[in-house]
């Protein structure tokens, strides 16, 4: 049995519309990890380091978009394990994930971003928005 990684060429990922299926899983297994830590990180900075200056709902609205990236990419990773293995996958995600996971990780970030240069540049804006 081998334990190398999956072939780069196999006809039934590629059939699913992905040309390199091992470069995706090894995007997505790494989008998984990217968007856990940046969900730890914001909600950890935004109720103690900046915890005054931005609401709860909006460190909610900033982490749910790295979440849904998170969610995307482990469920992407598990189609192409699927059908690497030789079973369909219920719902093959992963096409569609390689295009939603950066997109939704990217709101996330820039959500938070925003809301907290609002608190510092403009803060009488910021106090509207909480």
């Amino acid at each position: 049995m081998d334990d190398g990684p999956p072939p780069l060429a196999n006809p039934a990922v590629n059939d699913r519309g992905l040309k390199e299926p091992a470069l995706a899983y090894d995007y997505f297994k790494s989008m998984v990890s990217v968007s856990v830590a940046t969900l730890g990180g914001i909600l950890t900075l935004g109720e103690t380091v900046f915890g005054a200056r931005l609401s709860s709902g909006q460190v909610i609205m900033a982490a749910l978009p790295l979440a849904l990236s998170g969610m995307l990419a482990l469920q992407g990773q598990t189609d192409i394990a699927q059908v690497l293995q030789g079973l369909k996958p219920p719902l093959n995600s992963s096409k569609a994930g390689l295009k939603l996971v950066p997109a939704l990780y990217g709101l996330g970030v820039g959500v938070f971003l925003a809301f907290l240069a609002l608190s510092y540049f403009a803060p009488d804006v910021a106090a509207k928005l909480k």
